[in-house]
């Protein structure tokens, strides 16, 4: 950052915005190398903004218009990231993702395709694919939905043929399954705007910077040919390039029906958020129509509130997207920042 700052502003550049630039340059640098947590990395640069804003974000023009209330704008910069929709809409997704955890409805979805499809190991594959396929559009972290919800079950899988990690009985099956689970993550990640806490993010970016505005369904409808076509062929993909040596056998299904019989009928709790998130992601492709993404992101979370889905103590003790809250508000003032002060231009 300090580097950056000392070298002379390139020709045309003004060197507030230069300065500005140094400020960013040292925030990415950071996210990358994380010395200290990225949350943390974005409050420290947005601080440093707002605090010598008169050299790094204003032009001696803007200044002389703003007069005395330099101070307070530049706080209202610094802070507008919290009050942005879209990174309260992947707070909000966080919380439905919280929600397939206290229910165990997540779980109980990737059983039920494991015991339909668990017979033959290729079909194993697409009951492990259609699982994160079908969580993927309302769980916005691949770390917690494939770690906290696919492996879990799958991690069963492996043993019952004894197949075994770090070990050569890993080709059994255990290691077909694991690559298809990871391949299947990289792709269903990118297929929807929800997945993935970054997509948002990136959305954001662009609106911010060129202005462009995409929804929940354009960004589906620019993927779905070449992604849906992605996500069916991984697991015979996996299937060819890594072969298992197990094809076939009864024990998987017969594991999951006891794992099902041991979780009970479906419950209320698991009904309601079921219907819940049918409502979210329905608002969402049709946002245009009826509601905006975010409206409706909160709205859900407060039935799910209402309806005890998940507790209010449930939702302070989810520490992953509060830090995402943070550090997403800061980045997405962060990424204001150079269309702001003529360095994109």
């Amino acid at each position: 950052m300090i580097l950056i700052a000392i070298v002379p502003a390139p020709e045309g550049l003004a060197q507030d915005a230069w300065y500005y630039f140094a400020i960013f340059a040292g925030a990415i640098a950071g996210l990358m190398l994380e010395p200290i947590p990225g949350a943390a990395i974005g409050l420290i640069a947005v601080t440093l903004v707002s605090v010598f804003c008169e050299w790094v974000f204003y032009s001696p023009k803007q200044l002389s218009k703003l007069g005395f209330n330099v101070a307070n704008a530049s706080l209202s910069w610094a802070l507008f990231g919290f009050s942005n929709g879209t990174v309260w809409l992947i707070f909000g997704a966080f919380m439905f993702a919280l929600g397939y955890e206290k229910t165990g409805l997540g779980r109980r979805i990737a059983l039920l395709l494991v015991r339909a499809m668990g017979r033959r190991t290729l079909s194993l594959g697409y009951a492990v694919m259609a699982a994160d396929a079908v969580l993927a559009p309302i769980a916005p972290s691949d770390p917690a939905r494939s770690g906290g919800t696919i492996f879990p079950v799958i991690r069963n899988l492996p043993p019952l043929y004894d197949s075994k990690p770090n070990d050569p009985s890993a080709r059994r099956i255990g290691a077909y399954i694991m690559c298809t689970a990871i391949a299947t993550t990289c792709v269903t990640s990118s297929m929807f705007l929800t997945p993935l806490a970054s997509n948002l993010l990136a959305a954001e970016i662009i609106r911010k910077t060129v202005y462009v505005d995409l929804s929940w369904m354009q960004w589906f409808m620019a993927i779905a040919t070449t992604g849906v076509l992605l996500l069916l062929a991984v697991p015979l993909l996996s299937y060819v390039l890594y072969p298992p040596k197990v094809k076939q056998g009864s024990e998987v299904p017969a594991w999951a029906a006891q794992e099902l019989k041991e979780m009970g009928p479906l419950s209320r709790r698991e009904l309601t958020l079921g219907v819940l998130v049918v409502v979210a992601l329905a608002l969402w492709i049709f946002e245009d129509e009826f509601v905006n993404a975010t409206s409706a992101a909160l709205m859900v979370i407060s039935l799910v509130l209402v309806t005890r889905v998940v507790t209010w103590d449930d939702m302070l003790a989810n520490k992953q997207a509060w830090n995402t809250l943070a550090w997403f508000a800061t980045l997405v003032a962060l990424a204001d920042g150079p269309s702001r002060t003529g360095f994109v231009k």
